[in-house]
């Protein structure tokens, strides 16, 4: 009984020595391919992002996350190997097809795109502009996304990547400062917006654009409710339309401040913003009646005010 379990051992002991030696004869030249063959391009073996839709069987957020993981993991590869991420770009829109409102990819966009081994092309400049506009229209109020919008157009991408193409690059401020008053609009004191917001007013100071820089910074002044960004802008709007000037939109917000402290105080001014002014019938009987108490909205509020703030030196 026992040879035959002898003879099956040495079967079994001569089969692994057999391929022992297979494996070392062809080991040395697999490794010497390996090691010379290198990685230069990504193939992308996915449909497009509507058939995805499909494909994740309903799971869309989920194979959103996957994809994601995937993207993270694929940079650092990329880096590492000193390599273009190619599919990036194709990857994002996928994951923004199946969860358009995810704001994780939207947030990191800029620093996916552009932190690569070698040169950004404008391409990808422009797709991490297209990716951040596409954040802003699933996300309208989401003051991040806004502000990184603004900074990438306005300051990273002008003063980064256009070397080669200055003739963007007005453009491109302007669009950049348009995204800024945006976030300073919708944050108002949220995480700082307003202050951040306030480099926009630069851009179009720089760029010529006097005049939308002065209107920038009263916007900005009408919805902060910080003590300190209002006197910023107060020295902001002296400096850039004169102590007149300033002073009349400066008296057309006191105006607003008193006529809110008198009807509701204990509201803030956006509150006070969406309720609307309320008109005094008893001071406005009669015809040629212009004062502020009479104005039934705000512009009529805004352009009341302004008549009376016209001897203003």
């Amino acid at each position: 009984m026992k040879r035959p379990i002898v003879r099956q051992g040495a079967g079994v002991v001569a089969l692994i020595a057999v391929a022992s030696l297979l494996v070392g004869a062809v080991r040395a030249e697999l490794c010497r391919v390996h090691h010379s063959v290198s990685e230069k391009s990504d193939a992308y073996l996915l449909p497009p992002p509507s058939v995805m839709n499909v494909l994740s069987l309903g799971y869309r957020s989920a194979t959103a996350d996957v994809l994601w993981a995937h993207v993270l993991v694929a940079q650092g590869l990329h880096l590492v190997e000193r390599r273009r991420f190619d599919n990036l770009s194709r990857l994002y829109d996928t994951i923004n097809e199946l969860d358009p409102t995810w704001r994780t990819p939207y947030l990191l966009v800029d620093a996916l795109m552009t932190l690569q081994s070698v040169a950004v092309t404008i391409d990808e400049v422009k797709k991490t502009r297209e990716v951040l506009e596409r954040g802003v229209k699933h996300r309208p109020f989401d003051v991040e996304i806004w502000m990184n919008l603004g900074q990438f157009v306005g300051f990273v991408a002008p003063s980064s990547y256009f070397d080669d193409l200055p003739e963007l690059i007005p453009a491109w401020r302007r669009e950049g400062a348009a995204y800024l008053a945006k976030a300073g609009e919708i944050g108002g004191d949220e995480e700082n917006a307003g202050w951040q917001a306030l480099g926009g007013a630069s851009l179009l100071a720089n760029a010529g654009e006097r005049d939308a820089a002065i209107r920038f910074l009263e916007r900005s002044y009408a919805v902060t409710e910080n003590p300190d960004l209002k006197k910023d802008i107060e020295g902001r709007l002296r400096k850039l339309a004169g102590e007149k000037a300033a002073a009349r939109s400066l008296a057309r917000a006191a105006t607003f401040d008193k006529l809110r402290a008198e009807e509701l105080p204990w509201a803030t001014d956006t509150t006070m913003l969406l309720l609307g002014p309320r008109p005094q019938p008893r001071r406005c009987a009669g015809p040629g009646r212009d004062e502020v108490d009479c104005a039934t909205s705000w512009r009529d509020f805004a352009a009341r005010a302004s008549k009376g703030d016209e001897g203003i030196e």
